[in-house]
Order: structure tokens, then sequence, then C-alpha cells
């Protein structure tokens, strides 16, 4: 932390330097922008927060924390976007900026996997700015998106007629009439236990649902034939263990090959549902 803290203080010294004793606001967004333009988001975000040090007019804080935010889009931080946002929208700016600021919250919670947080933050744009245009083409994209990663299809339904209906486009159809059908981890765990590879047949991987019936019937034979011959430390050790370990193996690998079924499933019907919402929203 302590050779972060210098690297930065070392860095701010050299773009000090290389402004020539200019130190207005804008300059120091001009130099910002000059560093993101060159790739260097990391240096840029710094000045960015060193502009807004120097307290600039409304459009330059605007312009000034957009230009953080996207350096930190930029480098895929964006959960660390929605930290740094959760503070400056405390601040006392004008409600223009504030309300462009929480677009950008809501974005950024999105693209970070927090879909609860983005449904929350868009839920309060109307009591936060009441005369403000809280519905846009991008706040109805993500919340239906948000539903949809959540699983909560009637909700996304029903969000999805709306986002038409603001669009003007025709809302009788719809794809949630045929929802993806998942698949369930439980009824794959009985499948495994009782029937050796019928959890990996129920997850589509029928491949592994033979290799495993042939191994846990290899162990099984071997277990009882070397029983029988009087040689039970084989009978246990080898044929009882093989047994063992490919079931119970079974059962752990058929849930995640559930789960990867039903993930593909979802981001399938997701990225369809994104793919309409943008072709129709965008016209």
């Amino acid at each position: 932390m302590t050779t972060r803290f210098c690297l930065i203080c070392i860095f701010l010294c050299g773009v000090c330097c290389s402004i020539n004793g200019q130190s207005t606001p804008a300059d120091w967004l001009q130099q910002a922008d000059s560093l993101a333009g060159a790739g260097r988001f990391f240096e840029a975000g710094i000045v960015y927060e060193r502009t807004l040090f120097e307290q600039p007019d409304a459009p330059l804080q605007l312009a000034a924390i957009r230009g953080k935010i996207a350096c930190l889009k930029q480098q895929g931080r964006f959960g660390a976007a929605v930290q740094y946002l959760n503070g400056e929208v405390t601040n006392a700016y004008p409600d223009s900026v504030l309300l462009a600021l929480r677009y950008e919250q809501i974005t950024c919670a999105y693209l970070a996997g927090q879909f609860e947080n983005a449904l929350s933050l868009l839920d309060r744009l109307p009591y936060l700015h009441p005369d403000g245009p809280t519905e846009t083409t991008l706040t109805s994209l993500i919340r239906v998106l948000s539903l949809n990663e959540l699983q909560r299809w009637p909700e996304a339904a029903v969000a999805y007629r709306q986002a038409l209906s603001r669009a003007g486009a025709d809302t009788t159809q719809t794809p949630y009439a045929k929802l993806p059908k998942l698949k369930s981890e439980k009824k794959g765990q009985v499948l495994s236990t009782f029937i050796p590879g019928g959890g990996q047949f129920y997850a589509g991987k029928p491949g592994e649902g033979l290799l495993s019936i042939l191994v846990q019937s290899a162990g099984l034979y071997f277990g009882i034939h070397s029983f029988l011959a009087g040689y039970y430390i084989s009978a246990w050790g080898v044929g009882a263990a093989t047994f063992g370990s490919f079931h119970a193996g079974g059962i752990r690998r058929t849930e995640i090959l559930i789960r990867q079924f039903n993930d593909k499933q979802i981001k399938t019907f997701n990225a369809n549902v994104r793919a309409t919402l943008v072709a129709i929203m965008g016209q």
C-alpha cells in the first residue's frame, strides 16, 4: 500500500511538471484525457481525481467523474467503479449531475454482476429524482437483463413488455412464452445414487455416464469376485474402494454438469433477449 502511494505521488509530481505550471481544472482534465487516449488508464484515473480536487464547475466535475469511471471500466474494475460512485453520489452536486452519476452507477452494478444492487438502484431513481427522466432505454434494458440473471422470469416478462411498449414495438411476441428448460440437481443426485451413470445421462453427458457405469461395474465385480475367492483385503481395498470413490465422484460430477447445463441455457436465453431488445430499442 505504501509503495502504491509513493508511486502515485511520484506520478503526480511528474504530471505537475509536464503541465508547465498550468494548474486550472481544464488543464488537468485535458491531461487526463490525453493519458486515457494513450491507454494509460491507471494514471489517467489519478489525474481525473486531481481534477476533482481543484473543485471545477459542474460540467468539468461530471466530465472528470465520467473519465474516472471510464478508466475503471477499461480495467474491468466494475465493482470498484460502483464503490467509487457510492461516494460521489453523496456529494452536493447539481441534480442533473447526480442523475447522470446514478445512471453510471446502475450500469457498473450490472456489469459487475451485482444484479440485486442494480435493481435496487433502479427502483430508487424515481424517489431520488422525481422530476428527472428516470426510465430510459438503458435502464429498461438493465432491468430486464438483471431480472433474467436472477431467474425472476415473471417480473422479467412484465419489464420486457413495458420496455417494448415504451419503444412503440409489438408487445404480443415475447420470448418468455418459452422459458429455458432447466434440470434439477436433486433429481440428478438421486439418479447417480441409485443408478451408476444415470446422473450423467440426465445431465446430457452420455459418454461420461457410460464411463462411470464401466468403472463402477468393474470395481463392484472385482470386489465381489475377490471376496468370494477369499481375498478380503483386495475386495475391500481395491474393489469396494474403486466402486465407492467413483460412485461418490459421480454424484458430485452430476451436480457440476447440471449446473453447467443450466448456466448455458440461461446464458443463451439471456443473450437472445438482450439481442432482441437492443435491436428493437436501438431503432
